[in-house]
């Protein structure tokens, strides 16, 4: 499967915006998403962990988000999360993007 995550703001977010730039910001998040592919399992308990189906996507999804591993042996990365950057829960960090949102799909689904 793969993880889709949505609704990507700049981390760390800007302080001191104008109106405008952050209704700029909310209109541009909806549009910025990243896809983290060959996930075999996803965990949301006291930290984030994802677990990968090959050291190659391990290995690939740290690239991609600066994740670091939790259990390199069982290919377990834990996602960097951000309390003050969610709605409701906290956002997944991956690089320079806060996500809001994730969805984990099945790896045939665009």
């Amino acid at each position: 499967m793969k993880l889709h995550l949505l609704n990507g703001y700049p981390f760390p977010y800007p302080k001191d915006l104008t109106p405008e730039q952050e209704e700029s910001h909310a209109d541009d998040a909806s549009g910025i998403t990243l896809d983290i592919d060959n996930v075999s399992h996803f965990e949301w308990v006291h930290t984030l962990t994802i677990e990968f189906t090959s050291m190659f996507a391990a290995r690939t999804a740290v690239s991609q988000t600066g994740w670091a591993f939790y259990d390199e042996s069982r290919l377990v990365l834990e996602a960097k999360v951000s309390s003050e950057d969610g709605y409701g829960h906290p956002a997944i960090v991956a690089g320079d993007k806060a996500y809001c949102g994730f969805i984990l799909l099945p790896d045939d689904q665009p």
